[in-house]
């Protein structure tokens, strides 16, 4: 008994001394270039011409440039300055703060028109920043282009790791302006006055004008998603007015019509997000075993930095994330239903967790890669409903335009082109033929309740 136990000590021992000695620094993954297509964009053009600076810093007193403070502030620079009322919307501010995704805001904006017009008369020099930066990308005289961080040289401060590092900073300023543009629309459309219908236009071009360059120029996974959150909001409100005011059709016309290219491209936050993870497990390898005070100039003591040369292997884990992120981009190639099917599979997998089931080099790595990225699913979901919400409110148009009766409705619907199989299953005409129901992608709710649904009204 004693040789058996002794026999198996010896056999565990070895087990264990065999897999340092495959997990260690000294074996690591000698280091590659990382792959064109996973490395995000650095070209962002003049700072001056580029809105990304512009929003970032829109909420700046009158006296100064919002680009300058854009800019100061994404180089870390400086600091957020304190911003006049007429400058910054009230945060209480229920006109401003409206959600759809949880109630019609047109109603609400509809039965509050006095409100309305004295909240956007305190706002006139935000909304005519907001209108200079619309027009100027309209015509072309600049562009939005989100800028992707660069990795620090030397890591001297906590505040100098990647994860500190500010991203997307506009998105405030942006945000602010889209439902500014949204509320002057409104009033356009309530007013009686003559040249209200120049203004409705103007309006809804620069809302059009801003959420199409935040879609084309962002990079970043949090900006992209909220591009596709302001351009659903866009979209619920140009088919909430059709709806309510028909003869709008001919103006609403002008803003359904194709998205930008890079909405539909469902590998286009790739490049950025797989960036940022490289340079995170980049800087594991390199932190670990420092102090983690606010110099980290100390190292830690003998078995600390002992402790660090076992089990993580920094460039494996960079080659093996790139790998994951190559695989996403062949699967985005076939559009975000796709990608979405993909991710699912591959959580499914990784929900059957099991240390049989590790690798035997690198496992440590094979666990941060999977916790780390067991939520991507949620994102090809989102853009899949902002596709299907953009092609019901063309469906909505078209409707209106030419004059379908709703019995006759269901009948049209199914002749429709341009609808994925998905998309025909999840979008549904209520009985009355007075709108769309959308079946969104989202996951369903913990509690087993279906994913939510969305209402696209109709014209009577």
């Amino acid at each position: 008994m004693f040789l058996f136990l002794a026999g198996l000590s010896l056999l565990l021992a070895l087990l264990v001394l065999a897999w340092l000695a495959s997990n260690n620094r000294w074996v690591d993954a000698r280091p590659q270039p990382r792959p064109p297509s996973l490395q995000p964009s650095t070209s962002i053009g003049v700072a001056e011409a580029n809105v990304f600076f512009d929003l970032t810093g829109l909420f700046v007193g009158s006296q100064q440039s919002p680009s300058v403070q854009g800019q100061a502030l994404w180089a870390g620079q400086a600091e957020p300055k304190a911003s006049v009322p007429e400058l910054k919307p009230e945060v209480g501010d229920a006109l401003w703060a409206c959600r759809w995704d949880r109630q019609d805001c047109l109603a609400l904006w509809q039965g509050e028109v006095p409100a309305l017009r004295q909240s956007l008369q305190r706002q006139a020099p935000l909304l005519q920043r907001c209108a200079e930066l619309a027009d100027a990308l309209a015509e072309g005289r600049k562009t939005l282009q989100e800028p992707v961080q660069p990795a620090r040289a030397l890591i001297q401060t906590l505040s100098d790791q990647y994860a500190a590092l500010p991203v997307a900073l506009h998105l405030q300023g942006l945000q602010a302006c889209v439902r500014g543009l949204e509320l002057q629309a409104v009033l356009a459309s309530r007013s009686q006055q003559a040249g209200q219908a120049a203004a409705l236009s103007q309006a809804l071009g620069r809302y059009r004008a801003l959420s199409h360059a935040q879609l084309q120029g962002s990079q970043s996974l949090q900006s992209t998603a909220v591009a596709w959150r302001i351009e659903s909001q866009r979209l619920r409100f140009l088919t909430a007015l059709l709806a309510a005011q028909a003869a709008l059709a001919p103006q609403l016309a002008a803003e359904l019509g194709p998205l930008p290219a890079r909405a539909k491209d469902a590998g286009a936050w790739m490049a950025a997000e797989s960036f940022f993870a490289a340079q995170l497990f980049q800087e594991l390898g390199a932190l670990c075993g420092r102090v983690e005070a606010p110099s980290l100039q100390a190292e830690a003591g003998l078995i600390q930095r002992t402790r660090c040369q076992f089990g993580l292997m920094p460039q494996a884990l960079i080659q093996a994330s790139d790998a994951r992120w190559l695989a996403r981009q062949q699967a985005a190639k076939a559009g975000p239903e796709a990608l979405l099917q993909a991710l699912e599979l591959q959580a499914q997998s990784q929900a059957e967790f099991s240390l049989f089931n590790l690798p035997w080099r690198n496992p440590i790595g094979q666990i941060l890669l999977d916790v780390g990225q067991m939520g991507y699913a949620s994102y090809p979901a989102r853009q899949a409903d902002l596709l299907l919400e953009h092609r019901a409110a063309q469906l909505a148009l078209a409707l209106a335009q030419q004059g379908v009766p709703p019995a006759q409705r269901a009948s049209w619907l199914s002749q429709q082109q341009g609808l994925t199989p998905g998309q025909r299953e999840r979008l549904r005409l209520n009985v009355d033929g007075l709108g769309f129901t959308l079946h969104s992608w989202g996951r369903a709710a913990k509690d087993g309740a279906p994913a939510a649904a969305q209402r696209c009204p109709l014209v009577g």
